[in-house]
């Protein structure tokens, strides 16, 4: 509606007239259709005003003449109102921004929530706004996800830091590059796990063969873990040695080179004396050295188990004074012969026992080594042979 500011004596008189005429109108309660229509309008404005629907009461304000009651106080009021919300929206996006490019992603979710609650119809930012809180949540799991598998592989849970990390370096965000570090010391770790799996494998494995009497093969499994190392490698070792000791074949024993004796016509036996013809007493039998009994027991704690009898025995068999001490390890020996065949020879068992019984008939309190010395195995097949708890 356009209004004039040039009066004239006639105007002035129409106006005077239709203000008359208006006044009967209102008096009376009949009003033209376009005055209906600006109160109809005013009185929306004034309820979007009392909601507040600030921008909807500024845009139907401005519509009517400013002198239509109190338009002029709501119109200004309202867009000064709806001024005010669009530069809010606009200052809370710029800050979310400078927050979001600092990596402060929790500020600037805040911000850009504040910003897309801002009471207007089409605010400027709404569509920016949405799209900076997708990335941000990204980034918020990519954080979690990150931080999770940093601690996993610290604990040493490598399947999951694995899982964690790679959904990190996927996804292609700030942490990408430090997840892919991570990833490739993760996968490091499994390959040393999957080797000494397979290191305790072999070894067990080796174990059994040697019990089952496949010492070609068991020697194989533990060749295989001493190459790896590990904390196997030295028991491996140790069992590689018992394992050639055995299979090699005793020495021989030397052949007494024969003398030849001349031959001569028996000597004339001379008649002896009644005293000369007296028989004399026995020369008592050598008692056998104290060397043979420690070569026999050095034989054993290295393995080899031939001559640790083989000397053992003869010390037994020359009556030494330590038969208790000897017939333990021989009895010893022929007990890891019998375990070494996966407890298959029981001829090795029955002399085993064989030398226990006879340890306890001739030294009944004897105390046997202690198990750093002799495997546990053997000092309960000696206890279930002399019948001792």
């Amino acid at each position: 509606m356009i209004w004039s500011t040039t009066w004239s004596p006639s105007i002035s008189l129409r106006r005077a007239t239709g203000v008359c005429f208006l006044a009967g109108f209102l008096a009376l309660g009949l009003l033209p259709a376009a005055a209906q229509d600006v109160e109809q309008r005013y009185q929306q404005a004034i309820e979007l005003f009392n909601k507040p629907d600030m921008e909807g009461a500024c845009e139907l304000l401005q519509q009517l003449e400013p002198g239509y009651k109190q338009t002029k106080m709501y119109m200004n009021m309202a867009c000064s109102q709806v001024k005010r919300l669009i530069t809010m929206e606009e200052n809370l996006f710029n800050e979310g921004v400078q927050f979001f490019n600092q990596g402060d992603y929790g500020n600037a979710k805040q911000k850009f929530e504040a910003a897309a609650k801002v009471a207007l119809k089409n605010p400027k930012h709404r569509s920016d706004v949405s799209r900076f809180l997708k990335q941000i949540d990204a980034r918020e799991n990519e954080e979690r996800l990150f931080q999770e598998g940093v601690r996993a592989f610290n604990e040493k849970r490598y399947a999951e830091a694995q899982s964690r990390l790679s959904q990190v370096a996927q996804g292609g965000g700030p942490k990408a590059a430090q997840a892919r570090n991570y990833l490739a010391q993760v996968q490091a770790e499994l390959r040393k796990q999957a080797a000494a799996t397979e290191t305790n494998r072999l070894f067990d494995d080796g174990v059994r063969l040697m019990n089952a009497g496949n010492n070609v093969d068991a020697l194989t499994n533990f060749e295989k873990v001493v190459q790896a190392g590990g904390p196997n490698a030295a028991a491996a070792q140790t069992y590689i040695q018992r394992l050639r000791q055995i299979s090699q074949p005793p020495p021989p024993r030397p052949t007494p080179e024969k003398k030849e004796v001349a031959v001569s016509k028996p000597p004339v036996k001379p008649t002896l004396s009644r005293s000369e013809t007296a028989p004399r007493p026995e020369t008592p039998t050598p008692v056998a050295s104290e060397q043979t009994l420690r070569a026999g027991l050095q034989a054993y704690f290295q393995g080899n188990l031939e001559d640790a009898e083989r000397s053992l025995s003869d010390y037994l068999s020359n009556n030494g004074q330590k038969q208790a001490l000897a017939y333990f390890f021989r009895g010893a020996a022929h007990s890891t012969r019998y375990f070494l065949s996966g407890e298959t020879d029981s001829q090795q068992k029955e002399l085993a026992v064989a030398d226990f019984h006879a340890l306890k008939q001739r030294a009944g309190q004897f105390q046997p080594p202690q198990k750093k010395y002799v495997s546990p195995k053997i000092l309960a097949l000696y206890s279930e042979a002399v019948g001792a708890p």
